[in-house]
């Protein structure tokens, strides 16, 4: 048996903020739009690939302001720079963010972006 891991991200109730969660993606980790598709309804699905794994950016829900979150997506970057500029991008008008030194990370950012995915992102 083979499987492949997948995920979706139920972000945006409109297919301007699926957009603009693809670019706002494509900023911060250089993901890559692979495919999109179109539901009965006319709901836009993105299919992109976030360094080898894909990420469908599906229709999603009203987002409220919290921190507690099912799940956190988290990326290990081997350059602080680059972990600077996607915190900064995914900073722009989130619901929470936070960046510092720790014992386990020299530097973790915690960011809750503004489609409601949580992201831990550390060197």
């Amino acid at each position: 048996m083979t499987l492949k891991f997948s995920m979706a991200f139920n972000v945006g109730r409109t297919n301007q903020e699926r957009e603009e969660a693809c670019r706002m993606y494509q900023e911060a980790f250089g993901a890559r739009r692979l495919s999109e598709s179109f539901a009965s309804g006319g709901d836009i699905h993105i299919m992109m690939d976030f360094q080898g794994l894909a990420v469908m950016l599906a229709p999603g829900g009203k987002v409220e302001k919290t921190t507690e979150n099912a799940m956190c997506c988290e990326f290990l970057f081997d350059q602080e720079e680059a972990l600077r500029h996607a915190y900064e991008v995914l900073s722009r008008d989130s619901l929470s963010h936070s960046i510092g030194s720790y014992p386990w990370a020299p530097v973790g950012a915690l960011v809750t972006d503004r489609f409601g995915v949580c992201w831990w992102l550390r060197t």
